[in-house]
């Protein structure tokens, strides 16, 4: 008997996934499968599929197909239909819980459906009779997350994307972080989008003024309050209303204003991710300046050394 090598075969492409998923779809008759289904009736390997667009759900969005059951659908799967597939994975991984991220590589269903029908992750686990995984979304604030999505704003110049977290590797947590607390990514944005815009009649708006406009209109302001008593001898302290610190809220708004730019250079993080962008006093706190938006702008981090005390 003569032994032979099989014929070789190149590596597998995304078009042939896709390919597959969307033959498999129209075969089925439907505009949505699920993983379950497609294993059952298509090609290739969930591995494989994890391997090339590591989840189902973004399989489906890049094959044309809808990514999300609708409600009758999801209405069909029962809770115990949900419990049953988590103890499959739990037994797969060889453990006593399942984490979020395992399920979205192991699961059958959607790990965020399940989290919206029992409200917590860990509930869910627990009425499936399997052990809680030791994370809880109160260990990570939610001003934390606040704060972390308001530096990505920054970076990125533009509202960051749920892509931008899985692949673009910008958050300092994981994008099942933000699930966790607030249910979805989208969700976390809303979340923070009402954050920025609480007690915004508070904030003073400005027109398109430039820089030095507003400068001299804010040092006219501040040096009429003085009633011609020598700066010497102005008690600065007495004459302040706002807080010496720059909160998340009003940061966030300056630099949007600002088009997350360097008002005296133009610098960018979009364009250079090595520049570091702060909110400066345009008239230095330590001169009466106030911390209000009109007194507020944008500035490298070089613009911001090289301006100092001065105004």
């Amino acid at each position: 008997m003569k032994f032979e090598l099989n014929d070789y075969k190149q590596e597998l492409t995304d078009e042939e996934i896709l390919s597959d998923i969307k033959n498999t779809a129209e075969r089925l008759g439907r505009d949505y499968i699920s993983i379950s289904y497609y294993r059952k009736n298509g090609k290739y390997s969930q591995t494989a599929i994890q391997h090339h667009f590591g989840t189902w759900k973004n399989a489906l969005s890049l094959a044309g197909l809808r990514t999300d059951r609708n409600a009758s659908e999801l209405k069909l799967i029962s809770d115990e239909d949900y419990f049953e597939d988590l103890r499959r994975v739990a037994n797969l991984i060889q453990q006593n819980t399942v984490p979020y991220d395992d399920y979205r590589k192991f699961g059958r269903y959607s790990a965020e459906h399940i989290f919206n029908r029992f409200g917590k992750w860990n509930r869910a686990l627990e009425l499936a009779g399997l052990c809680s995984t030791g994370f809880s979304k109160d260990k990570i604030s939610q001003q934390e997350c606040f704060d972390e999505i308001e530096r990505m704003w920054r970076l990125l110049g533009r509202q960051p994307t749920s892509t931008d977290i899985i692949k673009g590797n910008v958050s300092h947590y994981s994008i099942d972080t933000y699930k966790r607390r607030f249910g979805g990514w989208r969700k976390a944005l809303e979340a923070f989008v009402e954050y920025i815009n609480e007690n915004d009649d508070s904030d003073t708006d400005i027109d398109n003024q430039t820089v030095e406009d507003r400068t001299h209109d804010i040092r006219d302001s501040i040096l009429s309050t003085r009633n011609g008593i020598p700066e010497t001898q102005a008690k600065l302290e007495n004459i302040h209303r706002t807080s010496r610190n720059i909160n998340t809220r009003l940061r966030f708004k300056v630099m949007k204003r600002d088009n997350f730019k360097c008002c005296a250079c133009g610098a960018s993080p979009a364009k250079d991710p090595t520049i570091e962008l702060h909110v400066d006093h345009i008239i230095p706190w330590s001169k009466g300046g106030e911390t209000e938006i009109d007194n507020l702008q944008t500035l490298c981090s070089k613009c911001n050394l090289g301006k100092s005390n001065l105004v």
